[in-house]
């Protein structure tokens, strides 16, 4: 009889454990959800994983000629708080020529070769922020980024990542003058607002937003 016993508490504890495991398993399936998401303008989600290809270019509002290529993503919170610090981590696998630049959450990035590297952190006050992120060709070309939202606690001497979140990948396609000059749009300031949606009464200094006269609001540094 203790044999029976002994037997079947053997095999109560083996049903235990694999459910246990069971358990733990589903567990890490459910942490695969994102706590941000990459968006459109409109909301629709672009997926984890995701190839972007952008092909419309614009002359900076600035005068300067300048042609710049925006991703015109978002990043949207889905679970997170709105005091979690955020960054965006990227790699620019290639880069014919130009500059990037990354505004996001707060700061600015200039990235001028290939490499790794991630934004200042910071926070978002809203739940969904754009990304900012740009390539500024000087000719034709393409450039090839990928970029991810990462959340992030301070550290001592820096940021420890503690959720990935997303990655996509941007591929920025500036075809040859003739095909480019009939998708580029010149657009100028109309007004501007300080990163918090208050209006300014003149032209600041730094980071701003930068509402252009085709009815687009920029993030932008105005110097």
């Amino acid at each position: 009889m203790k044999r029976i016993f002994l037997t079947l508490a053997m095999f109560v504890g083996v049903a235990n454990f694999q459910l246990l495991n069971y358990n733990f398993q589903l567990g890490n399936a459910q942490a695969q959800d994102f706590a941000y998401e990459f968006c459109r303008a409109d909301g629709t989600i672009v997926p984890d994983g995701s190839v972007v290809t952008i092909t419309k270019a614009e002359e900076a509002d600035d005068g300067s000629g300048d042609i710049i290529m925006n991703s015109e993503l978002f990043a949207k919170r889905i679970d997170g708080d709105a005091e979690d610090l955020l960054r965006i981590a990227y790699d620019v696998q290639s880069m014919d020529n130009g500059s990037m630049q990354i505004c996001f959450p707060q700061a600015c990035k200039y990235i001028s070769k290939t490499g790794a590297g991630s934004t200042q952190p910071g926070t978002m006050a809203n739940d969904r922020l754009s990304i900012a992120t740009e390539w500024l060709p000087v000719t034709y070309g393409k450039c090839t980024v990928k970029v991810n939202v990462e959340t992030v606690v301070s550290i001592i001497g820096g940021y420890s990542a503690i959720d990935d979140g997303p990655g996509i990948t941007l591929q920025f396609v500036y075809a040859d003058p003739a095909s480019v000059a009939s998708s580029v749009s010149v657009a100028t300031p109309v007004a501007y607002y300080s990163l918090s949606g208050q209006r300014l009464s003149g032209r600041p200094h730094g980071m701003a937003l930068v509402r252009l006269s085709n009815g687009k609001v920029v993030k932008r540094l105005v110097k």
